[in-house]
């Protein structure tokens, strides 16, 4: 093996390849599924949507996505990447498309599920797709960047849709639908180019060199669970583990947080006199520019270090304190206990993902990533429909986070359960195993 192939320099021209186009994709996918919350008050004017309808509409997005999520990844684990990515991606900007056609509570609930179902296999599949090119301690950073596309979606999107809704009478076309043709068309665009800019396995990989891709392989299959480890196998199994039923609640606690606040962050900060559409974009996204700084930082402490739990734990209870702020405070210093909260719940994600790799490989991870992001996405429905619900029934926009706070709180508990995981001093050894820089050193680390 060359002397100039290292595990960094490996580890840096994969990360340069690949995680550009996905974190592209992210920000797309986030973005068409997210914008709605910008038109809340134009739906309910134009179409007849109240609150409650509202909240069921942006939330049944995540039925259709918890229903297909596993045959999806299974799909995607068995054609590959490329295709499967590719074809969700097109199907669902042509749908984010279409909700410029809602014409009423019904159409509106048909599409977010559909638009849901289209989704489905891209999170879990792109969760997957890491854990055949990153290894365990460059996870984290990894699967960081990915996420941070959600922070820079927010950050992004809520301008852009504004300016957009304010195109309104253009061509004689209400302003909420020109958001929704102009963001979904984008995606659709994107989709056509993905099979030329990823490859679906290291095998593949012609842009890397025989040795860069020999120390890959070995690095990765090195990273699996060994042989005679407990890893549940079979379907029953996997849904009897504990370890597994704690993830998934722990992940539906995150999901609740980030879709709770996501759908009605706009409707708490217009609270705040003087803001209009634009306005209400900017300052919504200013919890995501703290997002984007947790969504960085933690998971690279979390890979420095090899702590899973403490920086998932402290992620949680930022979001928990982050959240009661929110109800607590006048609006101005709420949205800034909502910037705390959004440094913790978008933080905690890239973190959480290091974890399943741990107990599960092969086809049991491949369905097993979707199940977890399937139940846990759950909470993007219950969120966002219990935010409505209370707002219907009480008069008041921000009741519902009391919920939201409680289940971030007791996610916080469970992820305290999570003994299987590494700690530091387990972490720093198997850091500094990973960051030599020779190939002698790389082939140590290998043994």
């Amino acid at each position: 093996m060359s002397t100039a192939t290292t595990v960094q320099g490996v580890r840096r021209k994969v990360s340069r390849r690949l995680l550009p186009p996905l974190f592209v994709m992210f920000v797309l996918s986030f973005l068409d599924r997210t914008n709605v919350a910008l038109v809340k008050s134009h739906l309910e004017t134009d179409v007849g949507i109240d609150a409650a309808a509202f909240g069921l509409g942006a939330g049944i997005f995540f039925v259709g996505y918890a229903v297909l999520g596993v045959p999806s990844n299974l799909a995607l684990h068995r054609i590959g990447a490329r295709r499967w990515l590719a074809g969700l991606m097109f199907v669902w900007g042509l749908l984010s498309c279409a909700m410029a056609l809602v014409s009423s509570p019904t159409t509106f609930y048909v599409l977010r599920f559909l638009l849901g179902a289209a989704e489905a296999g891209f999170f879990p599949g792109v969760i997957l797709y890491i854990t055949y090119w990153f290894a365990g301690p460059d996870r984290g950073k990894a699967t960081g960047v990915f996420q941070s596309a959600v922070a820079v979606s927010s950050i992004i999107g809520n301008p852009l849709g504004g300016y957009l809704i304010g195109l309104h009478g253009l061509a004689g076309i209400d302003g909420w639908k020109w958001m929704f043709l102009l963001e979904g068309a984008p995606t659709v665009v994107m989709a056509l180019a993905i099979p030329w800019l990823l490859t679906d396995r290291p095998e593949q990989a012609t842009w890397l060199t025989d040795d860069e891709r020999r120390l890959l392989i070995d690095r990765i299959a090195a990273d699996r669970p060994p042989e005679g480890a407990d890893t549940p196998q079979r379907a029953g199994e996997i849904l009897r583990d504990s370890r597994v039923l704690r993830l998934m609640f722990v992940y539906f606690a995150i999901q609740i947080s980030v879709y709770g606040v996501t759908f009605w962050l706009p409707a708490l900060v217009g609270r705040i006199d003087g803001l209009g559409d634009v306005g209400i974009g900017f300052v919504s996204a200013l919890p995501w520019v703290f997002a984007l700084a947790g969504v960085l930082i933690l998971p690279w402490w979390s890979d420095r270090t090899g702590d899973r739990r403490g920086p998932l734990r402290l992620a949680l209870l930022l979001t928990v304190a982050g959240l009661l702020g929110g109800v607590l405070l006048p609006p101005v210093p709420a949205v800034a206990a909502l910037c705390v909260a959004a440094f913790g719940f978008l933080g905690a994600q890239p973190v959480f993902w290091t974890v399943p790799p741990t107990i599960l490989a092969g086809v049991q991870i491949a369905g097993t990533i979707p199940l977890i992001s399937g139940f846990g996405n759950l909470g993007g429905f219950v969120g966002p429909y219990a935010m409505g619900a209370v707002e219907a029934g009480t008069g008041s926009q921000t009741g519902g986070l009391y919920l939201i706070a409680v289940l971030a709180a007791a996610g916080a508990l469970v992820a305290a359960t999570f003994h299987w995981v590494g700690q530091k001093n387990n972490g720093q050894k198997n850091n500094a195993s990973t960051e030599e820089g020779t190939a002698d050193d790389a082939h140590r680390a290998l043994r």
